[in-house]
């Protein structure tokens, strides 16, 4: 074992120390510090990789209402071509209405024009040459009906003319509705078409950074290769060279064992002398066997202390969790008769999903306390569910509000707890877990998370991406 600059060898007569080259403890903190920097890179990478799928999904998102948009104005188009042929029709029919009424009233005109220079004495002919006075009733009716038929068909055509002309006004005006439409769809296509080569340069700025985080972090790994083997050989260096005082030592050992033999028999003629010094060393350790009884109690006494102190702890942590469990349990309690729940900022969400979803009455109310919490910041290594979390920090502090102790990472995550078939059998309050991401399951296929630094805590569809696990916590 290595410590502080030193190498500890057990030998088979004792513990021999000796010191070992310094530069082993430098080239450590180097590789630590490599680690620590490697680390660094990886959770960025994560960070990277999240914020690319969010890019990416709202890619996907804009291009499927781009795609609605273009049925429309394909749709717009025929229905602009249709209208375009009504209105041609339109100005046939009124065409056609215009000249027959404009025959109409030449026909008329010859009529009243006949009328006028021959149409007096002939009637008043036609009248007289009645053969009774029937007949000239007749007649003089037949003349009443002619003039009523010319006014009646030059109204009629009158009228046929202005509602073809009203028809042909509407369809234009329609054709025009349309145009305006399709305008309004083209500009919305150009913007749309704007805002995805937008992301795409955004997804593709956020891949260009994980190609260089990659890279550093390959760069990263190789240093801690070169440094792992230059400890090794340190440590072998000062194996060796601790080996080699061993053996010294051993070789000084005997060598003194040699001359204490040698001496044995002078100091057996000072036996007076030896009885004395065995009878200081009897009291010697009579004495040390004391002190170490003393010091037994005194740890023994010291034990006791600490364990009474740890089971007083534990009491204080169960009576906390416990209270903290029942306030935040009281926080969402009317959430469950009103369905919804008001954020930290004020804002109403609904939460009936939570409740209309099998599970138990905790996971529920763990579900829809953290929604409490949606629009809340995201903080890298954070645990504050109002100032800022991550992704794993968010359910450390929700389910800790409810006096369980998770684990702190996502990756440990993965396995706390058990272990859930898959999203048909999750339950509100269990934990799905991603590649570097998790999030709290709070039915009806969403999931409440603290997602990235630019969306911060919100909610999201549980295969948004795909999972790994989901943990059953309680």
């Amino acid at each position: 074992m290595i410590i502080a600059g030193c190498t500890s060898l057990v030998l088979m007569n004792g513990t021999l120390t000796v010191y070992a080259d310094p530069d082993i403890d430098d080239v450590r903190d180097e590789r630590d510090e490599t680690q620590a920097e490697l680390d660094e890179v990886n959770a960025t990478l994560e960070e990277l990789a999240a914020e690319q799928e969010d890019v990416e999904a709202q890619i996907s998102e804009v291009s499927e209402a781009l795609t609605q948009v273009m049925a429309e104005i394909e749709v717009l188009e025929g229905q602009i071509d249709d209208k375009e042929i009504e209105i041609e029709a339109s100005r046939i029919l009124l065409e056609e209405a215009e000249q027959r009424a404009l025959d109409q009233y030449e026909a008329m005109k010859i009529r009243i024009r006949y009328m006028y220079e021959e149409g007096e004495s002939n009637y008043a002919a036609m009248l007289m040459q009645a053969e009774s006075y029937a007949d000239m009733l007749t007649k003089a009716d037949y003349i009443e009906k002619l003039y009523e038929y010319d006014r009646e068909m030059l109204a009629q055509y009158q009228e046929t003319v202005q509602e073809v002309a009203d028809r042909k006004v509407v369809l234009e005006e329609e054709h025009e509705e349309l145009l305006g439409l399709e305008k309004d769809r083209e500009e919305e296509q150009q913007y749309m078409e704007g805002v995805i080569a937008e992301l795409k340069e955004v997804s593709d700025d956020f891949a260009a950074e994980i190609r260089t985080a990659q890279a550093q972090a390959a760069e990263y790994a190789k240093q801690i290769r070169a440094q792992n083997a230059e400890i090794k050989r340190l440590e072998e260096e000062a194996r060796r060279k601790a080996e080699e005082e061993a053996r010294r030592r051993a070789e000084e050992e005997a060598r003194k064992k040699a001359e204490e033999e040698a001496k044995r028999l002078a100091e057996e003629l000072a036996r007076k002398q030896a009885e004395e010094e065995a009878r200081k060393l009897a009291e010697e350790q009579a004495r040390k066997q004391a002190e170490e009884q003393a010091k037994k109690q005194v740890e023994e006494q010291r034990k006791q202390i600490e364990e009474e102190a740890r089971r007083q702890v534990e009491e204080d942590e169960k009576k906390a969790s416990e209270a903290a469990r029942e306030s935040a349990e009281s926080s969402v309690a009317e959430s469950r008769e009103s369905g919804t729940i008001t954020t930290t900022g004020s804002t109403t969400y609904d939460i009936s999903s939570i409740y209309a979803a099998n599970g138990g009455d905790t996971g529920k109310s763990i579900a829809a306390f953290a929604c409490k919490f949606i629009g809340n910041p995201y903080v890298a290594g954070g645990t504050s569910l109002t100032n800022g979390a991550d992704c794993s920090g968010f359910v450390f502090a929700v389910y800790k509000e409810f006096g369980y102790k998770v684990p702190r990472t996502s990756y440990a995550l993965r396995s706390a707890g058990k272990e859930v078939s898959g999203i048909d059998a999750a339950q509100p309050g269990d934990v799905i877990c991603y590649p570097g991401h998790v999030g709290i399951y709070i039915g009806n296929g969403m999931i409440v998370h603290a997602s990235t630094e630019r969306s911060g805590i919100k909610v999201s569809r549980a295969n948004y991406r795909e999972y790994v696990a989901i943990r059953r916590l309680i």
